[in-house]
């Protein structure tokens, strides 16, 4: 898929993603403390089965499960000198089940290094982990690519960017928003897609962390500087052990399907599910949304033109923070708490480069 293709898919019609894997391959035997990839590729067929009900139940993409298939996290089993084949089996096993139906997303996550100064992690260096992993999975056919349950914004940046430099495949990115509408790392929404539209991502969203009923907040935010399609792929509510001590999450498909109804409302037009949704919570997902009717989507020039009416004509993003001013506002001083005057150690750091 090119990335006029996914930005005429995305303009016709609201795209519907699929829902969790991991929860429900736990159901179908797999047990935790495995490497997830490894697991699957010896059970080709509970992924096969799973992927091809999301199919049944509406879903137009299916997320491959490579979502741990970086060199980091595959080093924690001995299994780094395989990425490629794996990654490459997992991309053609979800194209197995997809068929000519569907498309396969690439699937891509946090490696959970740190980078520098929180940890030893250059930033070049984590930009190539993801790029070793991306050339792999569009080498294996994969039809675009998502990344998600990212938590720093400074990490989701670093695989954007490796991204834009090994391949041509359109890119989806959400990262999890804790309750007070940050990421765990400070991030708020409007930065968040600020910063990544601006580097050429060509969707932009949230996944995981909560429900749809509060992740409409977030959707709500993020639409109001949106250039591109917003994504919201939330849990099936909150998770709890029930009295065998297996994790269950307490919002039924039906309440589910309901309250999407409120991320359609609040502007996500790609939408689906992630921790604890089953097939049934997306099939009821489109079925409510459809009920109520799929709202006109916008054109590129519409999107525009909805931009301009916000009044916001030049926006500066950090890391944790956006600001937005006008060309006839106030002088803002940016950047003034990185000024050098009497600070010995950053002068020295600005002399050593």
């Amino acid at each position: 898929m090119t990335k006029e293709q996914f930005r005429k898919l995305c303009s016709e019609k609201i795209i519907y993603l699929d829902g969790a894997t991991g929860s429900n391959l736990q159901k179908a035997g797999m047990p935790t403390g495995v490497c997830p990839e490894q697991w699957i590729l010896e059970h080709p067929q509970a992924l096969i089965d799973l992927q091809k009900r999301f199919i049944e139940a509406g879903s137009d993409i299916l997320y491959a499960p490579t979502f741990t298939g970086n060199r980091i996290k595959l080093a924690e089993f001995g299994l780094e000198n395989q990425l490629e084949s794996i990654n490459e089996k997992l991309v053609k096993l979800s194209k197995q089940a997809a068929g000519d139906k569907v498309f396969v997303a690439g699937d891509i996550t946090m490696t959970g290094k740190q980078l520098y100064p929180m940890g030893d992690m250059d930033f070049e260096e984590l930009v190539d982990v993801y790029a070793q992993q991306i050339k792999a999975l569009e080498g294996a056919g994969a039809d675009l690519l998502v990344i998600e349950t990212m938590m720093s914004l400074n990490e989701t940046r670093a695989a954007l960017i490796a991204a834009n430099e090994n391949s041509t495949l359109p890119v989806m990115a959400t990262l999890t928003f804790e309750a007070d509408g940050r990421t765990l790392f400070g991030t708020d929404p409007e930065t968040a897609v600020v910063v990544l539209q601006a580097l050429g991502a060509d969707a932009v969203g949230t996944n995981c962390s909560t429900g749809p009923d509060k992740m409409a907040q977030v959707i709500r935010r993020m639409k109001s500087l949106a250039k591109v399609p917003v994504i919201a792929k939330p849990n099936a509510g909150l998770p709890r052990l029930n009295e065998n001590g297996v994790t269950e999450y307490d919002m039924d498909a039906e309440a589910f399907g309901k309250s999407a109804l409120l991320l359609k409302e609040a502007g996500a037009t790609i939408l689906g599910g992630c921790c604890g949704s089953e097939p049934d919570h997306i099939r009821l997902m489109k079925e409510y949304i459809e009920k109520e009717g799929e709202r006109d989507l916008p054109s590129a020039e519409n999107e525009k033109e909805a931009g301009a009416d916000n009044n916001i004509t030049r926006v500066l993003s950090g890391e944790r923070k956006t600001l937005s001013f006008g060309l006839d506002g106030r002088f803002i001083i940016v950047g003034e708490r990185i000024n050098p005057t009497g600070k010995k150690k950053f002068q020295q750091m600005i002399r050593e480069g």
